[in-house]
Parts: structure tokens; sequence; C-alpha cells
């Protein structure tokens, strides 16, 4: 049974879930405030999930309780487990589960890449992208997706399922990484909210990578950010081929002020925005004069 590790935190910030039916049997007989790993099985008999670990059933997880994160139906109709972490103190157990909209990528992870561990938020300056719109990141809602890092013409490029996303600066901003991408190619996780997207690095340089994430059946038809349709005698398989994310990216010197990248504070429709996540683009609203 094939394993999808959800994410230990959401930019840096961690949620969790209290179980309301837990195994005495198992919790007591841990230290207190002990954190450790589980893995949610699927129980079909109630709809629910059995939270498991190397120390037995710790809890479970309900089927009321289960249907406040609705992508973990994906896991459960695909056969598959989910590990995270759990904080057991006595009679309570809290699961890392995080925010429903965000815990479960919206596509797979990029065959071949390597996963970067998250805990710092970086901005996503998607103005630079003519290859998709601001509409078709809005109509993504709030979502979490997997995206892919590119070393282009001294700049670090973000992509997503082959289309250009959007800058994430200048190389030399992001040394660690261009060192990295010079040694593999390198996926990280992205947050989306209200036509924004932050972007999860890694916090601790001793920590740079997390397991890597099996693909999971869509539960979309159509792709996640739409292609356009080729033109009357194109190749479009030679035009994949040969896919170039320079060729999507505009000039540097078209690059709007920070000051002008974020404008609004995201409004989830989901969930409420994590505190990184909310702190990220406020920082860009200050300094900005009053509005009468």
């Amino acid at each position: 049974m094939s394993d999808y590790p959800l994410p230990a935190h959401h930019l840096g910030v961690e949620h969790l879930a209290v179980l309301d039916y837990v195994c005495l049997s198992a919790t007591l007989a841990l230290p207190a405030q002990t954190q450790i790993p589980v893995t949610l099985e699927a129980d079909n008999r109630t709809g629910g999930w059995r939270v498991r670990s190397m120390f037995g059933t710790v809890g479970w997880l309900t089927a009321e309780e289960a249907a406040e994160f609705p992508d973990m139906e994906r896991l459960r109709s695909a056969g598959m487990t989910a590990s995270t972490t759990a904080v057991v103190d006595l009679d309570d157990v809290a699961v890392n589960l995080g925010l429903a909209p965000w815990h479960i990528a919206r596509n797979d992870q990029p065959e071949g890449t390597v996963l970067l561990a998250g805990g710092v938020a970086a901005g996503l300056d998607t103005s630079m992208s003519s290859d998709v719109q601001s509409s078709q990141i809005e109509a993504l809602g709030t979502a979490c997706v997997f995206v892919q890092f590119h070393h282009v013409a001294g700049s670090i490029v973000v992509t997503v399922d082959d289309a250009v996303l959007g800058l994430l600066g200048q190389a030399t901003d992001f040394e660690l990484l261009t060192q990295l991408l010079a040694q593999a190619p390198i996926a990280a996780r992205a947050y989306i909210a209200d036509g924004m997207v932050a972007v999860d690095l890694p916090a601790d340089p001793n920590n740079l990578f997390a397991p890597s994430v099996p693909s999971l059946p869509s539960l979309f038809d159509a792709p996640l950010i739409p292609t356009p349709l080729p033109t009357p005698g194109e190749d479009t398989e030679d035009a994949m081929l040969s896919f170039d994310p320079s060729e999507y990216l505009e000039s540097t010197e078209a690059t709007k002020p920070k000051s002008q990248r974020f404008l609004t504070t995201p409004q989830f429709d989901d969930q409420p925005a994590t505190e990184a996540f909310e702190a990220l683009f406020r920082k860009h609203d200050l300094g900005k004069p009053d509005e009468d």
C-alpha cells in the first residue's frame, strides 16, 4: 500500500486536529507531550481514519471529522495511507493534518525531481509570466501545487506542469537553491490564495529535503493550468519536447515594483490564512499611503 507524506507544516506553521476518540491503552503508556510519527489508515467500516503508530493505534478520525478534510478521500479512493506526526499528551492526541485546501496538492510532484522541505515563505512574482494569467491563478482558489525551479539567465523561474508560474528572484539571492539546481531537478510546494502564490522553502539548512510524494489520481478532467491551443500546422509534440521556460518569461526590466505585486490580503475560501501567509503578503502593504 502506497503512502502519501503530508507536509509537516504550511510555510512554517503547523495545524493540528485534536481527536475525539483516543485509544488510552496506547497513549497512557507514552510520556506526556510526545511527538510521534503516525500513519492514517482508511477505516472503511466507519468512513473515518485509524491513526496508527509504532506503539499501536492511538486514536481515530471519525467520518464527521474526516468530512472537514475532503481531499483525504482522494487517498482513500487510491487505496493509500497518509503519513504525518501526532502530539500525544496522556488522553489527548493532536494529529498534524494541516489545512484542508493545502495538505494535499492539486497536481503530482514533477517526475524525477527532489522535493524541498518547507518552513520559509517566499512570495512569487507572477506578473513576470506571460504563460499563466492572473485570472487563471485566481481560478485555482485556495490550493497547494507542486512547482519546479529553473535557473534561467540569472533568475530562478518557477513552473507548474510545464507552464511558467512566475519569478522567484535573482539567482544570487538564492545561492543554495542555485547550487542544488546544478546537481538535480528541484521541486517544492507552493500555496495559492486569492491569486497570490508563496513557495515553501527550507528553513533548516541541515534539513533541506522532504520525502517524495507519489502520484494521485486527479479529480479534475482538465489540466491544472489549461494550455493554449496549438496553431494550425504546429507540431505540438516537438513543441513540448523543446519547452524552454525563458521563452515565456518577460524581460526582468518589466517587473512590477515589489510594493505593487501584492495589493490585498488573501481571502481564503475554505480555511483562514496561516499567520505566515498573511504576514508574507501584508508586509508588502506597509508604507503605502492610507486611502481616504
